[in-house]
């Protein structure tokens, strides 16, 4: 596995890379643009001399160059495309690797992506540490282009908790696409070009139908029509050619299998379409899934799915079927040829019973691949941590007895890496108190320790050297907000939120409580006695609270145990008249302020 910046430098050379080869893809179809419209101005211009020409033999050497320069021109025309597809995929590979590239700088800030639809408004966790929306960890790792894929990462951010064999299978799972940095392109890429055609095809309805084995199969009848009209209409055409009958004969016979046609269009449609409308995406699945096909696993949760893609009955071959089959229809686009197929052959019928072929061999095998993509989106999002990030490992504690949590180098994952400051975390049981002047990292620190624990949680690498905690509940009270609409003040929403934890803790359940800058919506007074009450009934041996704050009187606050509360701090330095912080986190309370300096660096003259 490459190292952090191993991987940078590799994801920028791709980058380069394709953005060259891109060029080069340019210049080449502004070339063949211009051979076509050459070729079949010479081509056009030469067959129509040739045919007013009265010279033969000057007639016949124009006819002949005439054809060859159309020739030339629809062989240009097939490579214009070609060039054109080759264009798209570097195009896209040169942007994922871009994406990559903005991961290791603050450029991921502007990615579109940012989960918000997702949001709940009762998920104060996710809102406050930044798991969904705006500048978030979801906008940061997301690599999902599948709706599937955006809703199961959502979905892991938000529920945050797994058992612990489910984890340590996604643990195995995410560190191996760690390592796997150019399949993580290759797949990212072929996952862009589906997206642009999601609109197109509904994939659950689609596996809804292949996995209903009610639906898609073409009646008996239907197969008796479809083998006994065609050949009574083939025989009567042939008879009418040989002169033993009239023409009215095979002209009745087509007309009749026309009719037949149009009256049963209801039962074939019904078969039929919810197969080719998976065409239009058929050639994007297909990549995708050869890719998971073609790859070598050793998780167990990724070889399963190499197993499902792979093989003569896998998903990769009964998508490449499909592919066909969407081609196939394409022909009822082209009303004239449709219907002489429809007079002639029962096309309808006979596309319904490949369909219905189809479904029975491929069905099952089909019906769960969205989830399968959307599950392999979802991991990679987390693996990109891994290749972007320097991560360790974690081990999780789910026994349920006394709660603690030992990190060390912790730091926050959505800070640059060259300004994240990491710091050795040692949280027990009970109370922690963490004093520090204004903007020296007391919030970002109780952000750190729950986003990293959500991560672990999850199986996904933490940004640490290790991480060592037990199975808790996360519960926080960080960006409050008052409601104007329904009369809820700052104060008041805190005290809501204060009032959850309580009642989980009366629950006796791992718990783990991140309170900042605790009831600063009122008075002091108030604040301090409202602060003591409620932290010494959260506190206990099932529940570690730690709570930032400005009020030193807290540092002195003991549980009901008359347990003394465990005191760290922030501080800042100066160089100069400037202020300075390290982010570094210190035993015991905080005995600096720094108030009038920061109102003297906004301008204002203070005593």
């Amino acid at each position: 596995m490459l190292t952090v910046s191993e991987n940078r430098k590799q994801f920028e050379q791709w980058t380069l890379d394709y953005q060259k080869k891109k060029e080069d893809a340019d210049r080449l179809f502004g070339r063949i643009s211009t051979l076509r419209i050459l070729a079949f101005l010479i081509g056009a211009a030469a067959l129509i001399i040739g045919v007013t020409e009265k010279e033969k033999t000057y007639a016949t050497l124009l006819l002949i160059v005439g054809a060859m320069f159309l020739i030339g021109f629809v062989l240009l025309v097939k490579w214009h495309n070609v060039v054109a597809e080759r264009q798209e995929l570097l195009s896209e590979k040169w942007e994922v690797c871009k994406r990559y590239c903005n991961r290791y700088t603050d450029g991921w800030r502007k990615f579109e992506e940012k989960g918000t639809t997702y949001l709940r408004e009762d998920d104060c966790v996710a809102a406050d540490i930044d798991l969904l929306g705006e500048n978030s960890l979801y906008q940061m790792i997301s690599v999902c282009h599948t709706d599937k894929g955006k809703q199961f990462l959502a979905n892991h951010l938000t529920t945050r908790y797994i058992d612990s064999s489910e984890r340590d299978q996604r643990h195995t799972a995410i560190l191996e696409l760690a390592g796997k940095p150019e399949f993580a392109v290759e797949f990212e890429t072929a996952g862009r070009k589906m997206e642009s055609e999601k609109e197109k095809f509904d994939a659950e309805a689609f596996e809804d139908f292949c996995g209903d084995p009610a639906q898609g199969k073409l009646p008996v009848f239907a197969h008796i029509l479809r083998f006994v009209f065609p050949v009574c209409e083939i025989v009567s055409l042939a008879l009418f050619l040989a002169g033993v009958i009239s023409y009215g004969v095979p002209l009745i016979g087509f007309l009749v299998l026309i009719v037949i046609s149009w009256l049963t269009r209801f039962m074939t449609d019904a078969i039929i379409q919810p197969v080719s409308y998976a065409g239009a995406v058929s050639g994007e699945y297909e990549v995708m899934l050869s890719l998971i096909a073609k790859q070598e696993f050793q998780s167990a949760v990724l070889s399963d799915m190499q197993q499902h893609a792979g093989g003569a009955t896998g998903a990769v071959r009964a998508y490449h079927k499909l592919k066909a089959i969407g081609q196939a229809y394409n022909i009822s686009f082209n009303p004239l040829v449709h219907q002489i197929l429809c007079g002639f052959f029962l096309w309808d019928y006979q596309l319904a019973a490949v369909v219905s072929r189809w479904k029975k061999t491929y069905g099952s095998q089909v019906a769960g691949c969205s989830d399968m993509i959307g599950k392999l989106e979802e991991l990679m999002s987390f693996s990109v941590l891994g290749m972007v990030r320097e991560t360790g490992d974690s081990t999780i504690d789910y026994s349920g007895n006394r709660v603690h949590l030992e990190g060390k180098n912790l730091y926050h994952p959505l800070l640059l890496p060259d300004q994240a400051q990491g710091n050795d975390v040692c949280l027990k049981d009970g109370i922690t108190i963490i004093t520090g002047s204004n903007m020296s990292g007391k919030t970002t620190f109780l952000r750190t320790v729950a986003v990293n624990l959500v991560l672990s949680y999850l199986g996904a690498p933490v940004c640490a050297e290790a991480l060592h905690a037990s199975y808790m509940r996360i519960f926080t009270s960080m960006r409050v907000k008052d409601d104007v609409a329904h009369g809820i003040s700052t104060f008041y929403a805190e005290i809501l939120r204060i009032k959850d934890m309580a009642g989980y803790r009366k629950e006796d359940k791992p718990m783990l409580c991140l309170i900042d800058e605790i009831f600063k919506g009122t008075n002091s007074a108030d604040r301090i006695v409202g602060a003591t009450e409620v932290i010494t009934k959260l506190a206990g041996t099932h529940c570690m609270t730690v709570v930032s704050t400005h009020d030193f009187e807290l540092c002195n606050i003991t549980d009901r145990n008359q347990t003394p509360a465990v005191n760290y701090h922030f501080q800042e330095y100066y160089e100069g008249d400037e202020l300075r912080f390290d982010y570094k986190i210190r035993d015991g309370r905080c005995t600096t302020t720094n108030a009038r300096a920061i109102l003297r660096m906004a301008g204002f003259e203070v005593g």
